[in-house]
């Protein structure tokens, strides 16, 4: 019973409240409806503006490449052989000349040996021969002469007896033949026995000579070789750089032929392009060049061109050039990728506007140019290309504003509100 007497005097009690409320307004409540509404504010768009300024503007190519070492090389053995020493590992230091791997070289010593001997004899025989006969020699072919001349003349005298008793009648032919016979002989063994004198004393033949210098070259030469298949057995680096393969381990059979180590020289690097004939007339050796690594884009290393093919690869009918990068720290890696950019014209006093300000309209670029806070829509001729500026040829003067964010949402003779002015610096 008392919850419906709490709940009746709620309801008398709002009822009250609701009618007092309508009483205080009283008649003047339907002329507040009827009141005009106050004008609203015409809603301007926020933009970013920056004026036309002049500026130095330099136009650049942008060519990608693979950085490569400067120099490399596979060091193959000259000659066969086991391997005895392995003096190098991979990431080592070397420098020209120094020892990598040594091949067993027991048998090439001996060879040396040999060949040493075949020289000392060969050099015997000439220096003989130079040298002339011994006075014994001599001595004995004048002897020999001596006794060939007195059978020559006893040979003669009896020759020349039977030679009377023969036209006489007295010496039968037969004797006469033997007499004959005997003298020639004895004429003979003279003149062999003066001839042996004179070659004694006169010495070996300029033939002979020759035949005998040419054995000791033969013998130096066969010499020669042998020692350098001995020096060839140590295999040294043919240039300075870093080890970057080792193929062989001790106890394996080198052959000619086949690389035990690979050598780089990375303290220095060269960035390989491929340019088109556009591209190529625009570069020249010497050219400085700015490189940023794909792997670091905001590091930039300084360069050069160092070279450039004369003529275009028939295949693709691009010019290979090449960038030149000192590598002291060792950051460069053979393998990376990199973005040369090569200045190739400067401009002065340029008038320019940031590039992100143009847009296409009907076919023609244009920017909207903020006076008095109001957008208008303006056709302009552009030029070169930069660091995110363009080149203005025609269109605008120095100083004009033009907008740089918000025109998205901008029409002509708009009515705007900047909300940022940039210095275009």
């Amino acid at each position: 019973m008392k919850r419906w007497v709490i709940f009746g005097v709620i309801v008398v009690l709002l009822v009250a409240g609701i009618g007092f409320f309508v009483a205080r307004l009283g008649p003047g409540a339907k002329e507040a409806q009827t009141l005009p509404e106050a004008p609203t504010e015409v809603r301007r768009q926020a933009v970013s503006v920056e004026p036309a300024t002049y500026r130095v503007m330099q136009e650049r190519l942008a060519l990608h490449g693979l950085i490569s070492p400067w120099a490399e090389v596979n060091v193959i053995p000259k000659i066969p052989g086991k391997v005895a020493q392995v003096l190098v590992e991979v990431g080592d230091q070397v420098s020209t000349g120094d020892l990598l791997v040594r091949l067993e070289d027991e048998e090439l010593t001996l060879q040396v040996k040999q060949a040493e001997a075949a020289v000392a004899s060969a050099q015997a025989a000439l220096a003989r021969m130079q040298a002339g006969a011994r006075p014994e020699e001599v001595e004995q072919a004048e002897a020999t002469l001596e006794q060939a001349e007195a059978g020559y003349q006893n040979a003669r005298l009896g020759y020349e007896r039977a030679a009377k008793l023969h036209e006489a009648g007295v010496m039968a032919g037969k004797d006469w033949d033997a007499v004959k016979a005997q003298y020639e002989v004895a004429q003979a063994q003279r003149h062999a026995a003066l001839k042996t004198v004179e070659l004694v004393k006169k010495g070996a033949r300029t033939e002979d000579l020759a035949t005998a210098r040419a054995g000791v070259a033969q013998a130096e030469a066969a010499l020669g070789l042998a020692r350098l298949s001995r020096q060839n057995a140590s295999i040294k680096a043919p240039i300075s750089g870093v080890v970057n393969q080792v193929n062989v381990q001790i106890g394996d059979m080198a052959g000619a032929g086949m690389p035990v180590v690979h050598i780089v020289d990375i303290a220095k690097v060269k960035l390989n392009l491929q340019v088109s004939e556009r591209e190529v007339v625009r570069l020249s050796p010497g050219q400085s060049v700015r490189v940023a690594l794909d792997v670091q884009p905001d590091v930039l290393v300084e360069g050069h061109v160092s070279n450039i093919t004369p003529a275009a690869d028939a295949r693709t009918g691009l010019f290979a050039a090449t960038v030149e990068l000192a590598n002291d720290a060792g950051m460069l890696k053979p393998g990376m990728y990199g973005t040369a950019h090569v200045v190739v014209k400067e401009m002065q006093n340029v008038l320019s506007i940031p590039e992100r300000a143009v847009f296409t309209s009907e076919g023609r670029s244009a920017v909207y140019i903020v006076r008095d806070d109001v957008a208008h829509l303006t056709p302009v001729e552009l030029g070169t290309k930069a660091d995110n500026f363009v080149e203005i040829k025609s269109g605008i003067e120095p100083d004009d504003e033009v907008i740089t964010r918000g025109r998205e949402f901008v029409t002509d003779g708009a009515v705007v509100r900047v909300v940022e002015r940039g210095t275009a610096q």
